[in-house]
């Protein structure tokens, strides 16, 4: 090889090695200061920064126990009212863009704990409560078990605002939420929560 080949070879080894070495650094410039659980809504806090035009792809999963009972007049639940405890499954993924090379946001599951999670089938394929004439299917409680709520985040290739999901090499951080779980409909005296201790 003549010497003039050989500073051209030279040349190019150090440029893809300059290249590799900036992609390097710019996934390690990557500062997650904030990946925490928040109570309001239920989800993450995210704020994480040197992400330049990177899209970041937030998701979180939960497995969630929704207790539901027949309320009657009086909003009583006597002890031997129609119940059931239905399961019901959360996941969602959005791509976020960042303003400034950085994301901070409030990421949430979306989860609305309303009455109509009770008279629906849940997607488990679990009918809804039914309740006799004069008593109301209503949601008493829900709760998300002991192992939590799982939510990652990762960059994404996804447009902002579009569904996106992370794989666990590409994660940039994680986080398990709870258990946690709340009352929604105590009932009189606390009749209804009382039946789901």
């Amino acid at each position: 090889m003549s010497i003039e080949r050989a500073k051209w070879a030279a040349v190019a080894a150090t440029a893809v090695l300059a290249f590799t070495a900036f992609l390097g650094d710019a996934r390690a410039g990557f500062v997650v200061k904030d990946f925490s659980c928040s109570a309001a809504p239920f989800g993450v806090n995210v704020d994480i920064s040197g992400l330049g035009n990177t899209n970041v792809c937030i998701e979180g999963s939960a497995n969630v126990n929704l207790n539901c009972a027949c309320v009657g007049g009086g909003d009583n639940c006597p002890t031997d009212t129609k119940k059931q405890t239905e399961p019901f499954n959360l996941s969602s993924g959005l791509s976020v863009e960042p303003k400034n090379g950085r994301v901070t946001t409030a990421f949430s599951l979306g989860f609305n704990p309303t009455n109509t999670l009770c008279t629906s089938p849940s997607p488990s394929g679990q009918t809804a409560l039914s309740c006799p004439s004069g008593q109301t299917a209503t949601l008493i409680s829900w709760n998300i078990p002991t192992l939590g709520a799982d939510f990652d985040m990762c960059t994404t290739t996804a447009a902002a605002g579009q569904s996106c999901s992370c794989t666990e090499a590409a994660e940039l951080a994680d986080a398990l939420c709870g258990p946690t779980g709340n009352i929604v409909h105590a009932g009189k005296h606390g009749s209804c929560a009382a039946l789901f201790p």
